[in-house]
């Protein structure tokens, strides 16, 4: 095997597990604030969704820069709003500080967070408000992180392989959302 399709391995499985990590998130979350969905699976897929983080995080310093911004967004609009995300939250700021402090890519880190926050705000606001279709579509699917992440990859600080993960997570969350909506009007 040469050094090119290591390379090609890695960044498949740098995007295959930002994937699972976003897919095993949005289970989690509703298993906890939806009806039809359960919260032994729930229990289960939170610790393999830690395991892979740290593992992510521990060999790729930008993976644990864009999966911790996602984490500082959610802990600051208090979105950490059951059992489950709290203690992955508690092991995986644990970690982060024993072993990845001094990795993260600081300026990305700070500008995916205030994006994040952002997204987090928006969605509130447009799940509460009338607003304009756009708006309402932005929000709903939390584009200033994305857009956050294409600048930080149009300005180099970033390569462009990680705008395609956090696509992947995103992807991957947005697919279990509709999946469930789709099998829990199903059950009715």
């Amino acid at each position: 095997m040469g050094p090119l399709y290591c390379a090609l391995i890695s960044q498949i499985a740098i995007i295959l597990a930002f994937a699972i990590i976003g897919a095993g998130l949005k289970e989690i979350d509703d298993a906890f604030d939806e009806d039809g969905y359960s919260k032994k699976k729930a229990i289960v897929i939170a610790p393999i969704i830690v395991l892979m983080w740290i593992c992510l995080s521990l060999f790729d310093s930008i993976s644990a820069t864009i999966l911790f911004s996602i984490l500082f967004a959610v802990l600051l609009t208090g979105k950490i709003d059951n059992l489950i995300f709290k203690v992955s939250t508690i092991a995986l700021i644990s970690i982060l500080f024993l072993t990845q402090m001094l990795n993260l890519l600081w300026i990305p880190l700070v500008v995916l967070i205030l994006m994040g926050v952002a997204d987090e705000k928006g969605n509130d606001y447009v799940d509460n408000h009338a607003t304009l279709t756009l708006v309402e579509f932005f929000f709903s699917y939390r584009f200033c992180m994305k857009m956050g992440l294409l600048s930080l990859c149009i300005l180099t600080l970033l390569p462009w392989l990680y705008l395609l993960a956090f696509l992947a997570h995103d992807g991957a969350y947005e697919s279990v959302r509709i999946v469930g909506k789709i099998s829990v009007a199903h059950q009715r």
